[in-house]
C-alpha cells in the first residue's frame, strides 16, 4: 500500500514563536470595529471560533488588531526597565498573541480546508501582514538581548526540564531567523521572508485552482470497468458541475487512483493519468514552475545569510537527522532495494500486459496491471474490499482502538459550530472521564479543498493558559451519492488512522508552554505518533468487528485473509514513488545556487533519469504540486516520513513483543513518554524512553517486504 499523505498544520510565517496559541488573559486590549464575533469574548462552546457567525470580510480586521495587540505586548517586553527573567521575557512572550494566535487557529483551518475565492482573497491580504510581524519580532535586537542574556545565563537560572528547553527552543528560534545577523543581513531576511511567503500563498492557489481546471469528464465507455456506485457517485459530480449525462473524475488522489486502478478503458486512464499528472505545469496561468525556481533561491540566499551552505543543511540542522548526509543516507538504504523490488514487479505486470497486446508499462497502466497481479496472487478484489470498509465503520475501529489503547471515548457535539457542512465535532474524554479536548473531522473532499490529508490545530494545550487542545483531521475521501453510505478504499483508511495519530498527538499533550506543546516537534519525529498509529488498522480483530458491508455482513474471513497476506505487495513501486520524491526534495535544497536558467520540470526529469526511477513509475509528487515543499513547511523535509517510519516500525515492535497489539502498559509508556510530552525534550529522549533504545532500519525494510 502507498504511504498516505500528510499535511501538518503551519501558521503562514515559519518562524513565528506562538502561531497557535489559544486565548489568554490580555497584556494590551485590542481595539477593533463593533460587530466582528472574532474579536472580544467567544462565548461558544468550550470557547471554539464561532464559525456560525464569522464571515470573510471578518478575518482581516481581526488579523490586523491581533498584530497590532501582539506588536504592543512584544513591545512591553522589549522595553521592560527589569533585568530579563524567565518570568518577563519568555512566559510573557508566550502569553503575547493572543488575539492574533487564535485568528490564525480559525482562519488557516477554513484557508486549507474550504478556500474560496473570498478566503483566498483574505489569504493573500493577511499573509506578508502576519510574516512581516513575525520577522520583525524574531529579528529585534532588543527582544533578542534579553532572550540571549537569559541564555548565556541559563544554568544559574534553577529553572525546570521544561523552562530549560522552551528558553533554548526560543534562542534557536531567534538565532535561526537571523536576530544574530548585522542589520543589513537582517533586513535582507525579513524581504525574504515576505517573498517567499507571497509565493507560498500563489503556489497553494495556483495548485488548487489547476487541479479544479483539470477534472475529467467522461462517456460511459470511458468509465468501462468501474463499479456502479463508483459511477453514481461520478455522475452525480458531473451533473453538480453542469454536465449532466457525464461522468467527472476530479484530478485528486481520491479519485484518480481508484480509477487507475480498474478502469479497462486505456486511453481513458492516460486523459485522467496526465490531468493529475500535469498539475501545476500546464503552461497556463496556474503553472508553478517559475515559483519554484524562486522559492529555492530564496530559500539558498536566506540559508547562505545564516551561515549554511544550503538550504537542506539549514533545516536538517534542526531535526533529529541533523545532517542531509544522515537523511539521504536512510533514504538510499530504503530506495536501493526498493528499485530492484520494483523491477521485478514491473515483469510480473508486462507478462500480464502482453496478453492484452501492451508492450510498455506506462504509469497510467500500472496500478490496473498490478491489481490484476493482487488478484491472481492473493485472490483479492479490491471493488469488493471496499464494500467492507464504510467510512462510519472505519472511524468506529478508529475510536475503538483508540479506547481499547488509552480508555478515550469520544462523545458528538453537534452544539460546537462548524465552518463547513458535513463537518463533525466530538468530544473526546479521558479513562477518568475527564475532557481532553475537541476534535473536528472534516473527510469529504470538496473543490474548496486543498488536495491530500492533514491535521491542524484550532488551539494548542498549555496548563499555562488552562486551554484544552482543538484539533482537526481533514481528508479527501470522495462523498457517495446522495442516500448512500460512503465507502474508503483500504489505502484510506490507513490515512484515517494516520491522520488521527497526528490528533492524539495535540490531544494528549500536556505541557505548560504553549510553544512546546503536541505537534510542536522536529519534522522527522512528528511523524512518529502518526504513522506508529497506522498499524492497528492492520488488527484483525479490528476489522473483523467494523469492516463491514451495507447489509451488516462482517468482512468474510478468507477475503480478511487476502487482504492480509498482501500488505507487501507492490511495495517496490510504492516506495520508489515516495522516496524518489524525498530524495529529490533533498537534492533541489541541497543546491548552492540556482542558474539563471534554471528549469524545474527539467531538472526533475534529469534527477529522476539519474536515480534511474521507471518510467512507468515516477514521483508520488511532481515538483509543480509538491504541495508539502511550496506550500506545506516540509522544505527539505519530506524525508522525515521514512525517517519517523523507522521508529513507528520498531515502535509496533514494542507491542509485538508483548503478543497483544492493545498492550496496556506498552501503551501507557507510549502516551506517557511520547504523546504527552510535545517537546519538552529532546524527541531522542522521548523515543529512548518509550522503546529502551533507539531504531535501526531493520523493521522498516521488514514491514516493506523488502527484506
Amino acid at each position: 500500500m502507498s504511504r498516505p499523505l500528510h499535511r501538518l498544520f503551519l501558521a503562514v510565517s515559519l518562524i513565528a514563536i506562538t502561531a497557535t496559541l489559544p486565548t489568554a488573559p490580555l497584556m494590551a486590549q485590542a481595539e477593533a470595529p463593533a460587530g466582528n464575533p472574532l474579536l472580544g469574548t467567544w462565548t461558544t462552546p468550550d470557547g471554539v471560533p464561532p464559525y456560525d457567525r464569522i464571515r470573510p470580510e471578518h478575518y482581516e480586521p481581526a488579523f490586523d488588531a491581533g498584530i497590532a495587540q501582539a506588536r504592543a505586548n512584544m513591545e512591553k517586553i522589549a522595553t521592560s526597565s527589569a533585568a530579563p527573567s524567565f518570568a518577563n521575557t519568555i512566559e510573557a512572550m508566550e502569553l503575547a498573541t493572543p488575539l492574533l494566535s487564535r485568528t490564525q487557529g480559525a482562519f488557516y483551518t477554513v484557508a486549507s480546508a474550504d478556500a474560496t475565492p473570498a478566503i483566498s482573497k483574505v489569504q493573500e491580504a493577511v499573509s506578508p501582514k502576519v510574516t512581516r510581524y513575525s520577522s520583525d519580532m524574531m529579528l529585534d535586537q532588543r527582544l533578542f538581548g534579553r532572550v540571549d542574556t537569559l541564555y548565556k545565563a541559563r544554568a544559574t537560572l534553577g529553572l525546570t526540564p521544561e523552562q530549560l528547553r522552551l528558553l533554548e527552543v526560543t534562542h534557536r528560534r531567534f538565532v535561526r531567523a537571523g536576530a544574530a545577523l548585522s542589520p543589513e543581513a537582517r533586513t535582507r531576511v525579513a524581504a525574504i521572508n515576505e517573498q517567499a511567503a507571497r509565493l507560498s500563498v500563489t503556489f497553494g492557489q495556483n495548485l488548487l485552482n489547476d487541479q479544479k481546471a483539470s477534472d475529467s469528464f467522461l462517456s460511459a465507455a470511458e468509465m468501462a470497468g468501474l463499479s456502479d456506485g463508483q459511477k453514481a457517485a461520478a455522475a452525480a459530480k458531473a451533473a453538480k458541475a453542469g454536465q449532466p449525462g457525464l461522468f467527472l473524475i476530479s484530478a485528486s488522489r481520491s479519485d484518480v487512483e481508484p480509477f487507475l486502478t480498474v478502469a479497462t478503458n486505456r486511453a481513458a486512464r492516460e486523459k485522467v493519468y496526465h490531468a493529475f499528472n500535469r498539475r501545476g505545469d500546464n503552461g497556463n496561468a496556474n503553472d508553478n514552475n517559475a515559483i519554484i525556481a524562486q522559492l529555492v533561491a530564496l530559500r539558498s540566499e536566506r540559508s547562505g545569510l545564516l551561515g549554511f551552505s544550503t538550504h537542506a543543511a539549514y533545516v536538517l540542522d534542526n531535526s533529529m537527522a541533523a545532517t542531509p548526509a544522515a537523511a539521504m543516507a536512510l533514504l538510499r538504504q530504503v530506495y536501493d532495494p526498493a528499485l530492484i523490488r520494483a523491477g521485478e514487479e514491473e515483469r510480473d505486470l508486462a507478462t500480464l500486459a502482453a496478453k492484452d497486446g501492451i508492450t510498455t508499462i506506462q504509469p497510467w497502466d500500472w496500478r490496473f496491471y498490478a491489481e490484476k497481479v493482487r488478484a491472481e496472487r492473493y485472490n483479492l478484489d479490491d471493488a469488493r474490499l471496499k464494500a467492507y470498509l464504510p467510512l462510519d465503520g472505519m472511524v468506529a475501529a478508529l475510536m475503538e482502538t483508540t479506547k481499547r489503547l488509552y480508555g478515550i471515548s469520544f462523545t458528538p457535539r453537534p452544539d460546537v459550530p462548524v465552518y463547513a457542512d458535513g463537518v463533525c465535532v466530538w468530544e473526546v474524554r479521558g479513562a477518568d472521564n475527564k475532557p481532553i479536548g475537541l476534535f473536528y473531522a472534516d473527510w469529504f473532499a470538496r473543490d474548496s479543498k486543498r488536495p491530500g490529508a492533514w491535521m491542524n490545530s484550532i488551539r494548542v494545550q498549555s496548563d499555562l493558559t488552562g486551554f484544552r487542545p482543538i484539533v482537526v483531521n481533514n481528508s479527501n475521501f470522495t462523498p457517495p451519492p446522495a442516500g448512500e453510505r460512503a465507502t474508503i478504499s483500504f489505502d484510506d483508511a490507513r490515512t484515517l488512522f494516520h491522520e488521527f495519530g497526528h490528533a492524539l498527538h495535540g490531544l494528549f499533550s500536556r505541557v505548560r508552554y504553549p510553544g512546546l506543546s503536541g505537534t510542536a516537534v522536529y519534522r522527522d519525529f512528528v511523524e512518529f505518533p502518526s504513522q506508529l498509529h497506522e498499524h492497528w488498522v492492520e488488527e484483525p480483530e479490528i476489522l473483523r468487528a467494523h469492516a463491514r458491508n451495507a447489509a451488516g455482513e462482517p468482512i468474510p474471513e478468507a477475503l480478511l485473509q487476502s487482504l492480509l497476506n498482501s500488505m507487501t505487495f507492490n511495495q517496490g513501486f510504492a516506495t520508489v514513488q515516495q522516496l524518489s520524491s524525498a530524495i529529490l526534495d533533498q537534492e533541489l535544497h541541497a543546491l548552492p545556487a540556482l542558474p539563471a536558467d534554471f528549469n524545474a520540470r527539467q531538472w526533475e526529469a534529469e534527477r529522476l533519469a539519474a536515480l534511474k526511477v521507471p518510467a512507468s513509475i515516477g514521483m508520488r509528487h511532481r515538483l509543480s504540486h509538491f504541495s508539502h515543499l511550496f506550500d506545506g513547511g516540509y522544505d527539505a523535509g519530506y524525508y522525515a516520513y521514512t525517517w519517523a517510519e523507522v521508529m513507528d516500525a520498531d515502535g509496533f515492535e514494542a507491542f509485538r513483543e508483548t503478543g497483544n497489539a492493545f498492550d496496556p502498559a506498552t501503551a501507557s509508556r507510549l502516551k506517557t513518554n511520547v504523546l504527552e510530552t510535545g517537546n519538552s525534550r529532546e524527541p531522542q529522549e522521548s523515543y529512548k524512553a518509550f522503546r529502551g533504545r533507539m531504531p535501526t532500519a531493520d523493521a522498516l525494510l521488514k514491514n516493506r517486504g523488502l527484506k
